[in-house]
């Protein structure tokens, strides 16, 4: 899906919106909105150390760009703007802290630790309440009075700097004891009340808008830091995981991964960095690669996670010319190593030779170093990933809609020409007689909306009580076992628990509920449907037109998002052999008592997340059919002036044209290949 093509359905949607009517003018600006706002974000994740900064530097062609010293960062999260819908392509905004968000920040990260503790967890909250107060201290040293102007404001610079930058995203020199701070160095003057940096460029190599965003460090000895990137982990469509080839999937590793997993987060790849430093090369590399896919598979199950590998040491020479640390002979071997690599070079060698400049050895060596990193490759499957995927759906869907619109707008001024040439046009009293045949239909809408939400009610209230009883007995039955011999009180040190049999109970007792409720809400549609028509039908020469039924198509194909059942039970099964033997039973007691409240909060939130998709799902049929209704009642008007035929023979030729134009965005044969269920 090209950019072009965004661009394309941009346009031609607002010109739409300038001759569409009220109703369809606000579904049609929403369109608008979304396809303009559409920017995927790119997040890259992983340990300190292993190379991130300088991976992005090489990922987005900015080289050294992000500092990539030792600790370089404090508690800052970086998006970098490649096109931003806004246009600007230069400077960057600093958003700060306030004292709500410090709090979040502490409350959120409780909920991540639980899903997945470890034995560290549990001094971990205490430290990161210490450290958030050790940055309101070295703040409050550093800027004096205006901290407190500052909390919860954002800075907005119009040119960048690498000095700019150091001010508000690196750690600097903590201020001294006695308070006295010298603000002519002010590397990270502002640090520690930065909460976000958004810098802009233009789209760069890039072929859509994109953010790439750089994430402190997981497993980072300062624990706020790494707090920061497991929460802005909802944030992101596409995440690339970097490795260290010299300690590739360590434990820190693996939890993040089955965190990732847990909260179904978008779709991920796994770069790993640093090949340049094994001894082995390129044997040493696939051996890594080999121990990296295993170990993924073993921890997360069929995880199909594609594994790519290179050296953002050899991009930032590629990038700069600056050749410390690097060796010519393994760069060379690694591409002869990996086969469609060496293409890549030489094909595009023998694109430098065809050019209008004479070949430089250097300019040849650079070439080989930043086919050799990875980069490239990382970049297409990036971007190839992101625009088969949701990118894809959500410019395809912008279609459909707006070439519903555009059909039924042809339809209705065909058919507006048709009554001109019969002579059967309206009464001149035809206006306020659409307006109260419009106001009619809506009124019918908004009541059979208010029961069909309430009917939807009542069932997901039944579903909740269905489920908690569900879960109530299946967990009494897991924690207690078999005759009474809880599996919590067996020899050993950790016990395993089978909840699977529950979680697949709880995703059919979702999907039953929802489907009485989607069939329930089709057949309210569909009497909707009837009951609109029928009274269009009663107006004196109303001649009905193709697209004037209802498409249901939205809730017809909804299914309900299960990904909640994927999360993890948090309660600590661990007991020692002394709990045992004072208070077995309250051992077993208390673990039931938790798991189950756990899974009802699991419930609550399939039922909620239903209730929420499908309401959304509804208003959108309805919003789309009515403002399709009033464009076909807009068209019933009076042929009384002399230029009615020229008008309405306008009317028809714009219509077309814009037809046509969609059309053309996708081809003749796109409304076949989009969305087939929308035709039942």
């Amino acid at each position: 899906m090209s950019e072009n093509q965004r661009r394309e359905l941009i346009r031609i949607a607002e010109e739409m919106n300038e001759v569409s009517n009220e109703e369809t003018q606000q579904f049609i600006s929403r369109i608008v909105s979304d396809l303009s706002n559409l920017k995927p974000s790119i997040a890259f994740v992983g340990q300190i150390k292993a190379g991130k900064s300088r991976l992005i530097n090489g990922f987005t062609a900015q080289a050294g760009y992000l500092p990539s010293d030792v600790n370089p960062w404090t508690t800052v999260i970086t998006d970098m703007h490649f096109g931003h819908p806004s246009g600007r392509t230069d400077g960057a905004e600093f958003h700060f802290f306030d004292n709500r968000q410090w709090q979040a920040l502490i409350a959120e990260g409780e909920e991540l630790r639980n899903m997945f503790p470890d034995d560290e967890d549990s001094y971990k909250r205490e430290m990161i309440e210490e450290q958030v107060d050790a940055m309101k201290t070295r703040a409050k040293l550093r800027l004096g009075e205006s901290y407190k102007h500052l909390l919860g404001q954002h800075h907005d610079l119009e040119k960048l700097t690498s000095e700019d930058l150091a001010r508000y995203v690196c750690a600097g020199d903590d201020p001294s004891e006695d308070g006295v701070y010298d603000p002519g160095s002010d590397r990270g003057l502002y640090s520690d009340i930065t909460r976000k940096a958004e810098v802009f460029f233009d789209i760069g190599h890039f072929p859509f808008p994109v953010t790439v965003t750089d994430t402190p460090g997981v497993n980072d000895p300062l624990l706020i830091r790494e707090e920061i990137s497991r929460q802005y982990l909802k944030e992101s469509d596409f995440f690339v995981v970097v490795l260290s080839a010299h300690q590739a999937l360590s434990r820190a590793d693996l939890k993040l991964f089955r965190l990732m997993q847990a909260l179904e987060l978008g779709q991920i790849v796994v770069f790993i960095n640093r090949v340049d430093e094994l001894g082995g090369g390129a044997d040493d590399a696939t051996k890594v690669r080999s121990d990296v896919m295993d170990g993924l598979d073993k921890a997360l199950g069929n995880s199909d996670i594609d594994v790519l590998m290179g050296s953002a040491q050899w991009a930032h020479y590629a990038l700069t010319g600056d050749e410390t640390g690097i060796n010519h002979d393994d760069v060379l071997a690694w591409l002869r190593a990996h086969p469609e690599q060496m293409k890549q070079y030489l094909d595009g060698v023998e694109e430098i030779k065809q050019g209008p400049g004479p070949i430089s050895r250097e300019g040849v060596l650079r070439f080989a170093a930043m086919i050799a990193s990875g980069l490239p490759d990382l970049r297409r499957h990036v971007t190839s990933a992101l625009n088969d995927g949701p990118r894809n759906e959500h410019l395809r869907m912008a279609w459909q809609h707006l070439n519903g619109f555009a059909q039924g707008e042809v339809e209705r001024s065909k058919a507006h020409l048709r009554a001109i040439d019969d002579e059967t046009a309206d009464s001149p009293n035809s206006a306020s007689e659409n307006d109260k045949t419009l106001a009619n239909l809506r009124e019918l809408v908004s009541d059979k909306t208010a029961g069909i939400v309430n009917d939807m009610d009542e069932v997901l209230a039944n579903l909740r009580g269905v489920m908690d009883d569900t879960v109530a007995e299946a967990v009494s039955g897991v924690v207690r076992g078999p005759g009474g011999a809880s599996p919590l009180l067996a020899k050993g040190g950790e016990t395993e628990l089978n909840f699977g049999p529950l979680r697949d109970r709880m995703r059919e007792l979702v999907q039953g509920a929802t489907q009485v409720v989607r069939q329930r809400m089709l057949s309210e549609l569909y009497a909707v449907d009837m009951q609109s028509n029928a009274a269009l039908r009663s107006l004196p020469g109303w001649q009905d037109t193709t697209d004037n039924r209802m498409n249901t198509s939205a809730v017809r194909w909804f299914r309900p998002d299960t990904t909640a059942l994927t999360r993890g039970i948090t309660v600590e099964l661990r007991v020692t052999w002394l709990s045992r033997l004072i208070s077995r039973k309250s051992v077993v007691s208390r673990a039931e008592q938790m798991i189950v409240q756990e899974f009802e909060m699991i419930g609550d939130d399939l039922v909620d997340t239903a209730r929420a998709d499908l309401l959304e799902r509804l208003n959108t049929v309805l919003d789309h059919y009515l403002a399709l209704l009033a464009g076909h009642l807009e068209h019933r008007s009076g042929t009384g002036e002399t230029n009615a035929r020229t008008e309405a023979q306008h009317a028809f030729d714009s219509a077309q044209r814009v037809a046509d134009e969609l059309e053309a965005v996708f081809g003749p044969d796109s409304s076949n290949k989009i969305l087939p269920e929308a035709a039942e």
